[in-house]
Formats: structure tokens, C-alpha cells, sequence
């Protein structure tokens, strides 16, 4: 039903407030079991609209729902499943400042790197040489190791009291370095390691005792 409305936390303006709905959308997906088989499923996409900022979020699920039960798909402010827990806690309650209190946001997202660090166990004292330490075990880049220590060195900005303070568009940057970071170091290898567990399973179910039993193109048949 258009014009109701739930109360949730807006990522872009940091507020708990009314949420009302403006427009709903379903349509008919399809998605695959790893063995292959589709699954067919009727979604919903509910657009909303903020009543304390006025922008617009988007929300969905993969069935036939009413909209106080589906999960806000847009904008996206937390981190993938992939990501620990530690650090992922630490995450979720910095973007919630992000707009209100960029200094204590660039804070949380240094302790968020620090999480990262210990995560990743890291023997360095100082943040500094645990970013080091990282980079030089090759589980982050060199691109994102400088991107890291710029995370370190604003964090500090934040977190001493001085004339110099983090900018809103500074905090935007740090939440996106610290994106790219966190899916370097632990979304892309399990996604990939994921990919291939599923492909073996899809592979198994697609052969077939004839298949075993043909030889490789290019090596001889036995016997």
C-alpha cells in the first residue's frame, strides 16, 4: 500500500525516521541451486522516501512481502558476509556518524584498520607497521597500502583536538578506501574460492558414467 510507512535508520542523512512508501514494483526472477536447477521466485522492490532528509532509499525482497518486512537495498552501508565480524561491528557503527560527526568517523574506521590488522595477524606494535607488515606479506597492494595510511594519518586527525578537521568529503573518500580495502583483502578471495567449490559441484552433477569413462582429447585410451 502507497503512503505507508515504517521508521528505520537513513544512511543519508544518519537519522532514524519515518520511511513512506512511494511506488511498488514486483517482478519475476530466477535464480540457480549449485547443482544447475533454476529456482523461480517473485521479488518486490518498494521505493521510499525519507521524511527527515527527503531522499530516496529502495527496498526489496525476494518474495511477495509487505514492505515493513524487506531489507533496504539502497544505499548499501554494510559490509559483505566475507568480512569478520570484529571488523564488520566497528564498520557498521562508524557509518552511522559518517554525516553527522566526520571526525569521530574517520576515528572508527582507523580502529576498524586496526581490527583488519589483528584479523590478519600482524605483529607490529604501531598501526603504521602493521599497514607495513600487510603490505609486505603481499595481502594488500601497494596502491592500497598508501591508501591505508592515509586512512591511519586522517584517523589521527580525527581523533586530536586541533584548527584541522575532517572534511565531509574526506570521510566519503575514507569509506570508499576502506571499501576497497576490506574487498581486497577478504570479499574477492571468498568470492573466488566460492565460485569454485560451486563449480566443482555444478561439473559433478552435469557428468555422467559415460563421460568417466571417455578418455581427455589428446591422451591415449587404455588398455
Amino acid at each position: 500500500m502507497e503512503n505507508e510507512h515504517r521508521i528505520n535508520f537513513c544512511p543519508h542523512c544518519c537519522n532514524r525516521a519515518p520511511h513512506t512508501l512511494l511506488i511498488t514494483q514486483g517482478y519475476e526472477g530466477v535464480g540457480w541451486m549449485t547443482d544447475g536447477d533454476e529456482i523461480p521466485y517473485d521479488g518486490t522492490y518498494f521505493v521510499a522516501r525519507c521524511e527527515t532528509c527527503k531522499e530516496i532509499l529502495i527496498y526489496h525482497s525476494y518474495t511477495e512481502e509487505d514492505y515493513r518486512s524487506a531489507e533496504l537495498y539502497w544505499p548499501n552501508i554494510g559490509l559483505n558476509k566475507a568480512v569478520p565480524e570484529e571488523v564488520s561491528r566497528i564498520y557498521n557503527e562508524a557509518i552511522r556518524i559518517k554525516q553527522l560527526a566526520p571526525n569521530a568517523f574517520a576515528v572508527q574506521i582507523r580502529r576498524a584498520l586496526e581490527a583488519v590488522c589483528k584479523n590478519r595477524g600482524t605483529q607490529k606494535h604501531s598501526l603504521a607497521q602493521q599497514l607495513k607488515e600487510l603490505a609486505e606479506k603481499g595481502e594488500i597492494p601497494e596502491t592500497l597500502s598508501e591508501a591505508s595510511d592515509i586512512l591511519r594519518l586522517i584517523g589521527n586527525v580525527g581523533a586530536h583536538a586541533s584548527e584541522t578537521e575532517v572534511h565531509p568529503l574526506q570521510a566519503t573518500a575514507i569509506d570508499q578506501f576502506f571499501k576497497a580495502i576490506v574487498s581486497y583483502v577478504y570479499v574477492s578471495p571468498a568470492m573466488i574460492k566460492e565460485f569454485k567449490e560451486n563449480m566443482k559441484k555444478y561439473s559433478k552433477t552435469l557428468e555422467t558414467p559415460n563421460d568417466r569413462m571417455q578418455p581427455i582429447a589428446g591422451e591415449p585410451s587404455s588398455g
